[in-house]
């Protein structure tokens, strides 16, 4: 195991280095920092750049602690479910991320979208669970990270959930969602490349035949060695359903279209989709699968990947796999930053609190944001850690949080039909019933409501899928019924960006001055 003063120094060697690496090309670029600039990188982001950045956004810490996981407790079904479980949603946002360029080119925020598509309370629903999204999302990255660092160098598991946050908060503050683009290309190409020297080493060091031969070596080989495993199949769904939830709420995806030329919005997120598949697809299997196969002694398997990298290679393996796990922290963390702080400057800040804030002042007050929920999330790691909740339980539970609002979203960006009453009703309903369903469950089946109880496969999964079945039955049937039919060309002219407003309101005042000039003498 390696030293707790080799994570500390990790964590401070990343911050460092990502942090300088903004300033620098902040400077080489010479270009001002604007709001504008802050929370939509220019709406000028590529093809190629857009790409790496969905496969970053979506490699999380759970991706290579959670498939892992799954590989180490389902077998050879583990790595298919989980990848294909969570690609599907990135090739199908491809569809809803061209709708939204079209309609609404100069939003901010897909809320901005909402609010002026359906009234307040449809808007304000949406925030809460758009909100909940990001803080879910990044409690898992920081819980992945802590994990793992706890793992492999014993450092204090309080301490890490603290500081994680912090090495992507500073340079987030400094170059916004441009400096997440920059760091998401990194990652994705240093991720490759570190698990494809830990899928050569387990070929070359072990082979097909070990690892096959330890797998029916396993009790519950029936299980391990089969794509019909039942456990299996429950994760599957489960994951389907959540992931649906974690994409098309996360204003994190929604502001890379944002970001990206018209050209390259939906292209980005299906090469993206395509690509992200190899990555949870080949850990689980070479870290995960192969780590069941080898018999290795893993208490939680969560931690499997981690201990597999320091079976590998010893103390090289779990120093290149903390690399490898925080190039995917520091992508993830970042857009997660920056997409609450979208949603709490435009959908908060400038539309309730200061209306006529000017570009300084937003800009001020997205660094202050930003500043505060990394914090602010520190915090709440450390508190699930003493909760007793888990990388795993987070993980599967989130579907029922979030996933209400993922159908009555996409009616309201694709079908004219789509009501404000049924929207509401239908997310909101979604999500209680889900809730209400999950906790039956564990009550009936395992005599008792507990974390053990509810994190168990047949709770997570009738809450998830009554979620989905429940709003989408709402929302779709008020639809249906009422035969209301919105006019989305009505939406033109409805979006402007923040320098857009700063100048009128600049020439406004400029204008007023003269005329106080003329009429002064």
């Amino acid at each position: 195991m390696l030293s707790s003063t080799t994570g500390y120094l990790i964590l401070l060697i990343f911050g460092v280095f990502f942090t300088g690496l903004t300033i620098i090309m902040q400077k080489r670029r010479k270009e001002k920092m604007t709001a504008e600039q802050f929370s939509t990188a220019g709406r000028s982001v590529g093809i190629g750049l857009a790409s790496a950045s969905i496969i970053a956004a979506w490699t999380w810490a759970a991706t290579l602690m959670m498939s892992s996981s799954t590989g180490f407790k389902y077998g050879i079904s583990g790595p298919y479910w989980y990848a294909a479980g969570a690609c599907i949603q990135v090739l199908l946002f491809a569809i809803v991320a061209i709708h939204l360029k079209r309609k609404a080119p100069m939003a901010h925020t897909f809320l901005e979208f909402v609010g002026k598509r359906f009234d307040k309370k449809n808007h304000k629903l949406m925030m809460g669970f758009a909100l909940m999204t990001n803080i879910i999302v990044t409690a898992m990255v920081i819980l992945g990270g802590a994990i793992a660092l706890n793992s492999l160098t014993g450092m204090n598991v309080y301490a890490a959930a603290f500081l994680i946050p912090l090495t992507f908060t500073i340079y987030t503050m400094i170059g916004g969602l441009k400096a997440s683009f920059i760091a998401d290309y990194l990652n994705t190409v240093m991720i490759f490349v570190i698990l494809t020297i830990f899928a050569t080493v387990v070929y070359v060091k072990f082979g097909v035949d070990t690892v096959y031969e330890g797998l029916k070596a396993i009790p519950e080989q029936s299980q391990m060695l089969t794509m019909a495993s039942i456990p299996g199949l429950f994760f599957g769904m489960i994951n389907i359903i959540g992931n649906f939830g974690t994409v098309f709420v996360d204003q994190s995806y929604w502001q890379r279209a944002i970001a990206s030329k018209d050209s390259a919005a939906s292209k980005a997120y299906i090469y993206g989709g395509i690509a992200w598949f190899s990555i949870p697809f080949a850990i689980a299997t070479f870290m995960g699968v192969s780590a069941a196969g080898l018999g290795l002694n893993i208490g939680d398997p969560d931690a499997s990947a981690p201990l597999m990298a320091q079976h590998l290679l010893g103390s090289v393996g779990s120093i290149l796999f903390l690399v490898m796990l925080f190039m995917a922290v520091m992508s993830t963390g970042a857009a997660e930053l920056t997409a609450i702080t979208n949603i709490i400057v435009t959908d908060i800040y400038r539309k309730s609190i200061n209306p006529k804030a000017s570009g300084q002042q937003t800009l001020k007050i997205s660094r202050i944001v930003t500043l505060s929920f990394g914090l602010a999330m520190g915090l709440l790691s450390i508190l699930l850690f003493k909760a007793g909740i888990g990388l795993s339980f987070v993980y599967m539970a989130m579907g029922i949080f979030v996933s209400g609002a993922v159908i009555p979203l996409t009616l309201g960006l694709m079908w004219k039909k789509a009501t404000s009453t049924g929207n509401f009703y239908g997310a909101l309903t979604g999500m209680v019933s889900g809730i209400i369903v999950w906790l039956v469950t564990a009550q009936v089946r395992y005599g008792e409501i507990s974390v053990a109880s509810l994190g168990e496969l047949h709770s997570m999964l009738f809450g998830n899928v009554t979620v989905f079945v429940v709003s989408g039955f709402i929302a779709i049937g008020h639809g249906l019924i009422s035969k209301q039919e919105f006019d989305f060309d009505s939406l033109k002219d409805q979006f402007h960006s923040f320098d857009e407003e700063q100048e009128a309101e600049t020439k406004v005042t400029k204008e007023s001055e003269s005329k106080d000039v003329l009429v002064n003498g």
